[in-house]
């Protein structure tokens, strides 16, 4: 760095520049130019790095705020995010339940009923009775096919039983006054939603 600063040649001045054989004024030009583009360069660095320590001290402003309002919205997680399972009863051959698991809330379970029984309703139910691809997905492992449609899916949102369960919730945080069951999570008409006790 030091000998590009030593060597600008400012101490040529114009008439011995007009002096200099054609070679030594096109390698001093060429010289100048790179020079001034080197200094261009450096100041640009020297502002992105200005810029760049700004920025990290912005970045630990937002980290703070996220972490504040992250506190005061942990009760939307525990309330909102729940994960579901289906499970079958150990005594009754072919007999299913589910559960509702959120972190805070005691576990909502709720009968589901025999194979034949829940294919019945998922196939007849409001939200898949007109969709062959769901009603093909249904036929071939029922139990999958609800997995998936609990689940969270980023790219298409929520299903229309996931979001019928957090409207449940919406109703009633706790889940406590609204009995849960294969016939109400799974409605074959509007008037078989799920009611408050």
């Amino acid at each position: 760095m030091k000998i590009i600063e030593e060597r600008q040649f400012d101490y040529i001045p114009d008439k011995v520049y007009k002096s200099l054989s054609k070679l030594d004024r096109n390698n001093l030009r060429d010289y100048r130019r790179s020079y001034g583009h080197y200094k261009t360069n450096d100041e640009k660095i020297l502002s992105l790095e200005k810029e760049l320590k700004e920025r990290k001290e912005k970045k630990k402003g937002y980290v703070k705020k996220l972490t504040r309002f992250n506190y005061d919205l942990d009760h939307l997680r525990n309330d909102y995010h729940f994960s579901w399972s289906v499970t079958k009863l150990k005594n009754k051959n072919d007999y299913y339940n589910f559960s509702i698991s959120r972190k805070g809330h005691p576990t909502k379970s709720g009968s589901l009923g025999s194979t034949k029984l829940m294919k019945q309703q998922l196939l007849n139910c409001l939200f898949y009775k007109n969709d062959t691809d769901k009603k093909k997905q249904i036929e071939k492992d029922w139990i999958d096919f609800l997995k998936i449609e609990m689940g969270i899916n980023l790219k298409k949102g929520n299903s229309k039983v996931r979001m019928l369960v957090l409207d449940c919730i919406l109703k009633d945080t706790t889940l406590k006054k609204i009995p849960l069951n294969r016939k109400n999570l799974f409605p074959l008409t509007k008037k078989d939603y799920p009611k408050i006790n």
